[in-house]
């Protein structure tokens, strides 16, 4: 089943529970030239119901984040044909040095810190504007 309109957030309470299994995601992000680009994340869910991802400082997602604070992210049920699609904005782009943010990404998905001690992070935190379902994610909450 399929949302005909976009709700506003914030998402109601079985969305928020769906997102707190780490699941499978695609963010899209905004390139300079006006151009959507999208990848697999790794996300989270922060206290305050904002969704946080992992970005290297050097990385193409963190310049278009940075020009372009639009964000939309899809997260996968157990079958990909269920879904729930967030639209938002990177209101924090944050540094982290030591690593915190990724290893609990790591943590969340693989159950251990993140493997490259090198890695020059930043941490994007996304508050949600609205979304949309397809399917019936809140069934697998």
């Amino acid at each position: 089943k399929v949302r005909a309109r976009m709700p506003r957030a914030p998402l109601p309470p079985e969305l928020q529970r769906f997102l707190e299994k780490p699941r499978h995601a695609v963010v899209g992000t905004v390139r300079a030239d006006s151009t959507p680009v999208t990848t697999p994340c790794w996300y989270g869910v922060d206290a305050q119901g904002r969704i946080f991802i992992s970005m290297g400082d050097d990385s193409h997602r963190h310049r278009h984040l940075q020009a372009n604070p639009r964000v939309a992210l899809t997260v996968l049920g157990d079958n990909w044909y269920s879904h729930v699609s967030i639209v938002g904005r990177a209101v924090e782009l944050r540094p982290d040095p030591d690593l915190a943010d990724i290893d609990e990404l790591a943590q969340r998905y693989e159950g251990v810190a993140y493997d490259d001690r090198e890695y020059r992070g930043v941490t994007a935190f996304i508050e949600i504007e609205g979304w949309h379902t397809w399917g019936d994610p809140a069934g697998e909450a």
